[in-house]
């Protein structure tokens, strides 16, 4: 579900809105890869995300290219924060200024900007309430988020319905965006045999998100069933910084089983983070395993 905004320029003589215009001093920004994984500091050719680094929430998406002077698009997604449903509406009054212009379309009706203040508070009500079904009608989810996807199992959070705020959520997510980590998702390969190799990447020296289990990417689906597409095996690669090269691969679970023994943090219901392996840690990894992919 999301809110989702067009705002138009009138007039003959229309300016052009610039990366600068949009983030306002106020707003990081940055663009998917096919994960969903936020590549900082990047832009698509029509859309940029934005989030704000005190409060990272779900992210902003602005459609937006700075050739165009005719429109401009945002959306947000809820359930979201109250924090990220405030910085949503200063963004639309500052661009609708820019563009001097008073109204806005939300949702396919025009509004004024000197509704801001009482559609947010109805909004806030309706996030409450969009949380509240969400937890209570699953067992688990996935939310969409600026930096990466948030997995959680819906009996561990129902402390997010304690306020209509949703503080706790704000908290949850915040603190599980901001810290400088490395998102290991998987890439598939199609071997020669037709089977599909899932293959996962770990850097020395880097902080790591990594899956309990294998999980799938979520742009690998067949589009003839749409059913998500599946590795017939999974391994993990290891890069080394100082040898600017792959040194080798371990099976899955044989990773599973070396990493178990290091200080794993919590990250959320599907992956925890571990510190990252140094080189001689790597290497030993790489020597303890015969390779997979030759």
């Amino acid at each position: 579900m999301s809110v989702d905004i067009v705002i138009k320029q009138k007039g003959f003589f229309k300016k052009k809105l610039s990366l600068k215009d949009i983030l306002m001093n106020h707003f990081a920004y940055g663009c998917y890869d096919d994960n969903y994984i936020l590549k900082p500091n990047e832009c698509d050719k029509n859309e940029v995300i934005l989030y704000n680094p005190n409060h990272i929430a779900r992210g902003i998406s602005v459609v937006w290219n700075e050739a165009e002077t005719n429109q401009i698009g945002l959306h947000m997604l809820l359930p979201t924060t109250c924090e990220e449903i405030d910085d949503f509406y200063m963004l639309i009054e500052h661009l609708c200024r820019l563009w001097k212009t008073d109204s806005f379309e939300q949702d396919g009706e025009i509004h004024s900007i000197k509704e801001i203040e009482t559609i947010k508070l109805g909004l806030k009500d309706f996030n409450y309430d969009t949380m509240k079904s969400f937890l209570t009608e699953h067992e688990n989810g996935n939310f969409f988020c600026a930096m990466w996807p948030y997995y959680f199992n819906s009996k561990d959070v129902m402390n997010w319905l304690d306020d209509h705020e949703l503080s706790h959520f704000s908290k949850d997510i915040h603190n599980n965006q901001v810290i400088d980590l490395y998102y290991c998702a998987p890439r598939y390969y199609r071997m020669k045999d037709e089977q599909i190799l899932g293959v996962y990447t770990i850097t020395a020296t880097v902080d790591t998100v990594f899956p309990t289990e294998p999980l799938t990417p979520f742009s690998c689906v067949n589009f003839q069933t749409g059913e998500s597409i599946t590795a017939n095996q999974n391994i993990v690669t290891f890069y080394s910084l100082e040898k600017e090269e792959i040194l080798g691969d371990v099976p899955f679970d044989d990773f599973m089983s070396e990493i178990s023994k290091k200080e794993l943090h919590e990250f959320d219901a599907l992956h925890f983070y571990f510190d990252g392996l140094s080189e001689e840690e790597i290497e030993s990894l790489n020597q303890k395993f015969p390779s997979r992919m030759g």
